[in-house]
């Protein structure tokens, strides 16, 4: 007697079929944009560009889509962020040369610190975002020195600024030049001179003082607050306690800073 041995259910594979059938890997989103990469025929995001392996979760975002702020928080440092950030460092320190110290005297120098802070705090906030939306952190080493040294630049460049050495060192590069203009045009007896550049200050409406005691010109006359500039004393020895002046300070050599408001 022949026993029968009936088929499958149709619609069902044998158990051990099914275990032997690979798994498909995952398709997450895209890391930099948050992209569906599910169905794409190339590896690459096509709003972004960005390349990822399918087989490798790390290459994707295999968590929760990201928030337009979590995009950005986690993705990498754009050039016009990073074009911006060092553009108003180089204005800072530029602009912290000058006698008027404006820069330093002003919310100017709160905004330069609190640009270091952000900076600092960006890879803390990476972190935290990658938590929350299953972003792989191995992935979070990707332009943190980036960020940490431009926070330490900021910061340390708003040390600078408070103690004056961006006006010291200027005041280092062009007190020669400054000396060789002053002590002309003593020389020559002349009231005025023509407007220059010195060193890294262009000097303006230079003239002599009464008596020829001395040389003064303008560099900051554009702020309708306030003007600055240099003074030129060769017979006053700023060591000295005898000679006090509230409209002068002494910043290198025989040369004073003066600011006057209005």
């Amino acid at each position: 007697m022949s026993i029968a041995i009936s088929d499958p259910m149709p619609g069902h594979a044998p158990e051990h079929e099914a275990q032997q059938q690979p798994r498909q890997q995952p398709i997450g989103l895209c890391l930099d944009c948050g992209y569906s990469l599910l169905g794409l025929p190339t590896p690459r995001c096509p709003e972004c560009g960005r390349e990822f392996d399918p087989m490798d979760p790390a290459s994707m975002n295999m968590g929760r889509p990201l928030s337009p702020m979590a995009q950005w928080a986690l993705g990498p440092v754009r050039w016009p962020v990073s074009l911006m950030t060092w553009g108003a460092l180089a204005f800072s320190l530029w602009s912290a040369r000058l006698p008027g110290q404006q820069i330093a005297t002003s919310y100017s120098i709160l905004i330069l610190v609190g640009l270091g802070l952000f900076w600092l705090a960006w890879p803390m906030v990476r972190v935290i975002a990658a938590r929350r939306y299953g972003w792989p952190t191995s992935l979070l080493m990707q332009g943190q020195k980036q960020r940490i040294t431009t926070g330490l630049c900021l910061l340390i460049a708003s040390v600078a600024i408070v103690y004056k050495l961006p006006l010291k060192g200027a005041m280092y590069v062009s007190r020669p030049a400054m000396d060789r203009m002053a002590s002309a045009l003593l020389a020559s007896n002349e009231p005025y001179a023509n407007d220059q550049w010195v060193g890294l200050y262009r000097a303006k409406r230079i003239r002599t003082l009464p008596g020829g005691t001395g040389v003064r010109f303008t560099v900051e006359q554009d702020n309708r607050a306030y003007r600055s500039g240099f003074v030129y004393f060769p017979n006053i020895d700023p060591k000295k306690s005898s000679w006090r002046n509230k409209n002068y300070r002494h910043v290198s050599g025989s040369w004073w800073a003066w600011r006057e408001e209005g």
